[in-house]
């Protein structure tokens, strides 16, 4: 009996939904808003309809998309001072450097658009010179790390999954009060780390 071998084609599917499954791991609800905990991003969706007094949908377009852009950066708004919550960042400066993902323009004048703020417009943190891997934690903005009787804060964290973790990693674990401690040896890093923009690798996501 000769052997049954996959399409090509399901496999491809297979592969996508696999794909789009860890990245949605990746992502979490904040108010009215979602992070992108992979990409460093903060997204929130908001649209408008076109005002009725204009003389068409390509009059209206303008103001609509005004009070839509409007309404998402307060959603924005109220997102990043609950995710920077106990950190000092500029909320203000990210919001004005948030960007149009993506617009929809309705046929009777209305917009829906996305815009999107940075986690590295929220403070200034330089790249750290090593990543971090850890089993499981819950995503934070800005992890506390421990080892040798040193701790520091993180200035911000973005997450991966760890298939793609490099080699040269610093295996990390939570201890008791919640704080990623490296192991001894690795003492060293934490004054590198503090203040620092981290990759986590995450072996299980855990919201």
């Amino acid at each position: 009996m000769g052997v049954i071998r996959p399409a090509p084609l399901a496999l491809l599917f297979l592969a996508f939904s696999a794909q789009a499954e860890e990245s949605h791991a990746f992502r979490q609800a904040l108010g009215d808003a979602e992070i992108d905990w992979s990409a460093g991003t903060v997204r929130a969706r908001a649209g408008a309809a076109g005002d009725i007094r204009m003389p068409g949908p390509n009059a209206a377009r303008p103001g609509a998309e005004r009070r839509a852009r409007a309404a998402a950066k307060e959603k924005l708004r109220a997102a990043l001072r609950d995710l920077g919550r106990g950190a000092r960042l500029d909320v203000e400066s990210a919001l004005a450097r948030a960007s149009l993902s993506r617009i929809e323009y309705q046929s009777n004048g209305g917009v829906v658009l996305w815009l999107v703020a940075r986690f590295s417009d929220l403070a200034p943190a330089k790249a750290a010179a090593v990543s971090l891997r850890v089993a499981s934690m819950p995503f934070s903005l800005a992890p506390t790390v421990v080892a040798g009787g040193k701790t520091a804060r993180l200035g911000m964290a973005t997450y991966r999954p760890a298939a793609s973790c490099p080699k040269d990693a610093v295996a990390a674990r939570r201890d008791g009060q919640g704080r990623l401690a490296l192991p001894e040896r690795d003492a060293r890093l934490v004054d590198s780390l503090a203040g620092a923009a981290v990759v986590i690798y995450l072996d299980r996501p855990q919201p």
